[in-house]
């Protein structure tokens, strides 16, 4: 389309009426979501073009650099120490991905939890690899995708996956990733409890839609894990372990213990006790429970089990999930 012709739309739309809008609106929504990709790229283009900053030295000396073969912006860095050349997608986990037209319809896929397998065979038109691929650029991306800062009502706690090894081939070469033989696919941990073969998963709510998760070493690490991430004035919510105290009170917050009862079944069948209706506003531990919840479903049955490299990029992608807009937030985080 010409400028002329875009300048003629443009004032067009200005004499519309209210329902019309509404209809347009609708309209350019629908285009948005098929051009998803191609219009996340012109945005980030305009945002190299702001900003300046070059992705190798962070110089803000940049300039213009003509276009490549995909007509993608090009842009040179002219500080003495640098003098490189990168493009809008350089330094993101999406550079040198090929085919954009398709990130839009695969990261609906991805909305819709397609396996690998299953988006292949609707005909996206790339191989099981580069659809694999796809997966953990966009993934990794979404890893690192935490609120900086939690407050108000915090409800923490940790929950628990069984170390994988999903896809090494190091049983087979002789190179075992762990002293022990391959479990087949759906087998949990050989030890009762918690011990050295599960990975504890560290999740920390706000009560304004915050989430904070980190994969820990071990649950010593769950105080270093939280230091800085609790805005003081704040009511940490967990079950009583040590660590979340210390980290509350370093965090000049309020913590709070919660105490969920225990109750052997049998004894509830001998001996039903009345149950009351819960409080209104209340402090528990509900939503960081059922969040748990909706990873385990995630990880343990949707992906029938992640490799444990892998554990961060899922949350991630849960994360996401949760905010409701999966495939641009996905393609946002990629392209920062």
């Amino acid at each position: 389309m010409e400028l002329q012709q875009l300048n003629a739309i443009k004032s067009e739309i200005r004499t519309l009426g209210p329902e019309q809008v509404l209809d347009l609106e609708a309209i350019i929504q629908t285009v948005i979501s098929e051009q998803i990709a191609a219009i996340s790229l012109v945005r980030r283009t305009q945002s190299v073009i702001q900003s300046k900053t070059c992705p190798h030295c962070r110089g803000t000396d940049v300039v213009l650099h003509g276009k490549d073969k995909n007509l993608r912006q090009r842009f040179r860095c002219r500080a003495q120490e640098c003098r490189r050349t990168f493009n809008i997608l350089t330094g993101t986990p999406m550079a040198r991905a090929r085919k954009p037209e398709k990130w839009g319809r695969y990261l609906q896929y991805m909305t819709d939890h397609l396996s690998v397998r299953r988006i292949i065979e609707a005909g996206i038109g790339v191989n099981h690899t580069t659809v694999w691929r796809w997966r953990h650029r966009f993934l990794k991306a979404a890893a690192n995708d935490n609120t900086p800062l939690l407050s108000g009502v915090i409800e923490a706690d940790e929950t628990f996956f069984v170390r994988s090894f999903k896809g090494s081939r190091g049983w087979v070469k002789g190179k075992a990733p762990e002293h022990r033989a391959a479990r087949p696919l759906g087998w949990g941990a050989t030890k009762r409890g918690l011990s050295n073969e599960q990975v504890p998963v560290l999740t920390a709510l706000d009560n304004a839609g915050g989430i904070y998760e980190a994969i820990l070493p071990s649950l010593t690490a769950i105080e270093a894990a939280l230091e800085g991430r609790i805005a003081g004035g704040s009511v940490v919510c967990s079950d009583g372990a040590k660590a979340y105290v210390k980290a509350a009170v370093a965090a000049g917050a309020e913590h709070r213990r919660i105490v969920v009862p225990t109750i052997i079944s049998h004894a509830v069948k001998a001996n039903p006790v009345p149950t009351k209706r819960r409080q209104k506003g209340r402090l528990g531990l509900g939503r960081v429970n059922a969040h748990h919840g909706q990873i385990k479903v995630l990880v343990n049955g949707r992906c029938r089990g992640v490799s444990t490299r892998y554990l961060g990029n899922y949350l991630g992608w849960h994360r996401a999930m949760v905010k409701g807009t999966a495939g641009k937030a996905l393609l946002d985080c990629a392209l920062r």
